[in-house]
């Protein structure tokens, strides 16, 4: 085909528009990604000198910290007091942003200002609440009712034959309740997200005083202690769902532990007095540290896939001396390494997205898992817990009040 020289002109003229079309295209990509890659950085550097453990964060949680950072510009601080009543019981924990109160009567949730976001009526006249992913579960301890709830539904209440002694909650909605039972030591009664029990397991000769279920649902863990000898002896069993009994786990010269907990694999760790286990899913030992010198005050799991545990000197007949304590991480190959040191003791340590809130009764020292110190608040009263309602925010529950703490 045959074109006349003003077609051709035309052509020439489309065909050079095209190609600078592409060419602005491409360096409009190629600056766009430049734009992104400086952002990335300037983030990134801004974040570590904010001391953020980025490698225990998820894409979601860092934006949280963004989020958190910008509208905390003033430091540690108290952003709201909420005052609480004091002529019954009141238990708290968090979920899914929201500071949950519980007391006889009814479970109710409140936002990070204090406002009633919804209310549930319920009835424990000794209450203990605690909470999982998207589920809270209330027992009434010394009582019977046991409820779970996910967000203000309530998705079963049971009444158990006996009273119960404690009860526990995992993400997947597995409720495990240890009661009295008539005729035996105790029993663990197990139930899932729909209300349905997947185990009932009666103990003759152990007094259990905890149970949780893992996080695949696959198995669950009884922890009593025995005490028909000389002294009390520690006795940790893992069962499955069958009704063929559980594997009794080696816990040598040890009386009680009073930490136990699956991490995010599966594998289970125990604390006792002065050395810590870890078992696989099959219950055998993986390995076993001891601590010398050294008495485990409290503990939690961090990123599912360590222990953080706080250990106070004592001397060689068993007792505490001194207030010095060791925040000390023991990761999943049995590596243990002390990441921080305080002239007190510790109540309780509590621990999210790879921020670890120290309690000490009268103060909270916020630290990563570096051991660097983010933060630190000095209360007027007496800290009781430390819940995380963010990365950048905590509940600290006091005798009279909820205080919200920016970190």
């Amino acid at each position: 085909m045959k074109y006349s020289e003003k077609e051709k002109v035309s052509n020439d003229l489309h065909e050079d528009q095209q190609s600078s079309g592409s060419f602005r295209l491409r360096n409009f990509i190629i600056f766009a990604i430049l734009l992104l890659a400086v952002i990335a950085t300037s983030l990134f550097m801004y974040l570590k000198s904010k001391n953020v453990d980025l490698e225990n964060m998820s894409l979601k949680d860092i934006v949280n910290e963004l989020m958190d950072i910008s509208g905390n510009k003033s430091g540690n601080k108290v952003v709201k007091e909420i005052e609480i009543g004091t002529n019954e019981k009141h238990v708290f924990t968090v979920s899914k942003g929201l500071i949950i109160e519980c007391v006889k009567n009814r479970v109710k949730a409140l936002n990070g200002d204090g406002e009633e976001q919804w209310v549930v009526p319920i009835y424990a006249a000794n209450p203990v609440v605690k909470a999982a992913g998207s589920y809270v579960m209330v027992a009434d301890l010394e009582g019977k009712d046991v409820y779970l709830l996910s967000g203000k539904t309530i998705k079963w209440s049971k009444k158990m034959e006996g009273n119960i002694i404690n009860a526990d909650v995992n993400e997947a909605g597995y409720v495990s309740v240890v009661r009295q039972e008539k005729g035996y030591r105790g029993a663990v009664t197990v139930i899932n997200k729909n209300g349905a029990q997947a185990i009932n397991t009666k103990v003759a000769k152990k007094f259990v005083f905890m149970s949780k279920v893992s996080p695949s649902g696959d198995t669950f863990v009884i922890n009593s202690f025995d005490a028909s000898g000389i002294k009390s002896d520690a006795v940790i069993e893992l069962h499955d769902f069958s009704e063929k009994g559980g594997v009794a786990l080696e816990t040598g010269d040890t009386s009680l532990f009073p930490f136990v907990d699956f991490l995010g694999n599966g594998n289970l760790a125990a604390v006792g007095d002065s050395n810590v286990y870890l078992y696989d899913n099959e219950g055998k030992v993986k390995w076993m540290q001891k601590f010398t010198n050294k008495s485990f005050m409290c503990g939690d799991l961090l990123s599912g896939d360590a222990i953080v545990a706080a250990m106070s000197d004592m001397d060689s007949s068993g007792k505490i001396t001194g207030n010095k304590t060791d925040i000390t991480l023991i990761n999943d190959d049995g590596e243990k390494k002390t990441i921080y040191s305080m002239d007190i003791k510790v109540k309780n340590i509590k621990v999210s997205s790879g921020i670890i809130a120290i309690n000490t009764g009268t103060s909270v020292y916020y630290i990563n898992s570096k051991g660097e110190l983010l933060g630190k608040f000095d209360s007027k009263t007496n800290i009781s817990e430390v819940h995380f309602l963010s990365r950048q925010k905590t509940v600290l529950v006091c005798k009279n009040s909820l205080i919200i703490n920016n970190i």
